[in-house]
């Protein structure tokens, strides 16, 4: 069993909020639906750097809700620090102590599955038909069958973009799809006008529909002729003057295309969906006015957190109850009420983003929020489990060479394909 590392989407530096109380839950929870087993005993349930004042509050008063709906059950809650975490659920699985119930990404879920240590919940769980498909899809994995996590809480990707730059370049309003969004940058740079400043990697071009998946039956499958297309269509952008320099410094640029929008040095930007009052009112106040928001294009990003339950604890039912407790729609409420831009992972709550968004300082803002709550219900997983941020950072750089020239969309994507090919883990 081998766990790569991934970049979490943790929320210990989630922008905080006032810390409001917490309901624990309700007794109409699905706790009981699980299997014939009586839910007693003692069970462990582990977060990753969640322990701290916005959340301990939140967590003991589950814990408490739940022991008292069910006095036969004692909960164990353990927070592991937000570095470590991977070497920490390697050591725990490897020795047989995985706790009952644990907050995994879907790529610790993988290689914890791919290993028989968690509960399929598509065979032992009732509920599952209750939380979002993209969220549920991100715990199936290719090659397993079974599905391996209840979706936590969630995060997704908008485009934004700069009003005042678009209309300088001849553009009426924002393009609607990516196809429009590169006939508008070849129209807005003849103008002078970048419309973007970073390259299309892998997992980007799953995003416009350029490939369907990244992994597929033991292959990297992702340097489709399609995807090489809009990788040539790149060099001739950056030829006019529609791509930035700055595009093509891979390394160490995340967050880069952000930082450049608002700084009005680009056209188009995205991220996530509290970026209106989180990062523009704070950093580019000015810019505020000349800013859009619409809809993630093609298949849009979803960032997962989530629930999964060990397939080794002795207390089962105990476990199964608990994992759905803590991730009903009521507690997933009152969780990300107190995170920032997440959203909840079942359906219900994401029918009325009122309910957790708290009150937006600019009517941007609101208006982003529910873009984004809609957009859930079609957000998928992007990658895959066996796709490490190794191949995803050469991938990027091949396909770099490609932007300006030095090779063809082909060749960049067949090098990417090959590295991934040979560096996979078994």
């Amino acid at each position: 069993m081998k766990i790569r590392t991934t970049v979490a989407a943790g929320i210990a530096v989630a922008t905080a909020l006032a810390l409001t109380a917490c309901t624990g839950g309700s007794s109409s929870s699905p706790g009981t639906s699980s299997g014939d087993g009586k839910i007693s005993g003692n069970i462990s349930f582990q977060t990753w750097s969640l322990k701290n004042d916005k959340f301990t509050p939140y967590f003991e008063g589950v814990v408490k809700a739940f022991e008292k709906e069910h006095p036969g059950v004692k909960v164990n809650w353990i927070d592991q620090p937000g570095d470590g975490y991977e070497d920490k659920i390697l050591q725990q699985a490897g020795s047989g102590e995985l706790p009952d119930v644990v907050n995994l990404p879907p790529e610790y879920a993988y290689s914890l599955a791919s290993s028989g240590q968690l509960v399929d919940l598509k065979k032992d769980s009732k509920v599952l038909g209750d939380y979002l498909e993209g969220g549920v899809g991100a715990y199936k994995f290719d090659g397993i069958d079974g599905s391996f996590g209840f979706p936590w809480y969630l995060g997704t990707e908008l485009n934004y973009w700069n009003k005042d730059l678009l209309a300088k370049g001849g553009v009426a309003k924002a393009p609607a799809t990516f196809e429009d969004t590169l006939d508008a940058a070849a129209k807005l740079a003849a103008s002078g006008v970048a419309t973007m400043s970073s390259v299309p990697s892998p997992k980007m071009l799953q995003i416009v529909g350029a490939t369907d998946a990244i992994y597929k039956d033991g292959k990297f499958v992702f340097n489709t002729p399609k995807a090489a297309a809009v990788i040539d269509r790149y060099a001739k952008l950056y030829k006019a003057g529609a791509i930035t320099a700055q595009a093509l410094q891979v390394a160490g640029t995340e967050g880069s295309n952000v930082n450049i929008f608002n700084t009005g040095g680009v056209v188009w930007t995205t991220a996530g969906p509290n970026y209106i009052d989180k990062d523009v009112a704070v950093n580019a106040p000015n810019l505020l006015p000349a800013v859009d928001v619409t809809n993630g294009f093609g298949n849009p990003p979803l960032f997962v957190q989530g629930i999964s339950v060990s397939k080794k604890s002795k207390n089962s039912a105990a476990a199964m109850a608990f994992a759905e407790f803590v991730t009903n729609t009521s507690n997933q409420i009152a969780f990300v009420k107190l995170a920032a831009g997440f959203f909840p992972g079942t359906k219900a709550a994401n029918a009325d983003p009122a309910a957790f968004a708290g009150t937006p300082i600019n009517e941007l803002q609101k208006a982003a929020t529910s873009l984004a709550a809609k957009q859930m219900a079609n957000a998928k997983m992007t990658g895959a489990p066996q796709y490490t941020e190794a191949m995803e950072t050469y991938a990027k750089q091949q396909i770099a060479l490609a932007v300006t020239g030095e090779i063809s969309g082909k060749e960049a994507l067949d090098k990417a394909v090959q590295y991934a090919q040979q560096n996979v883990a078994k």
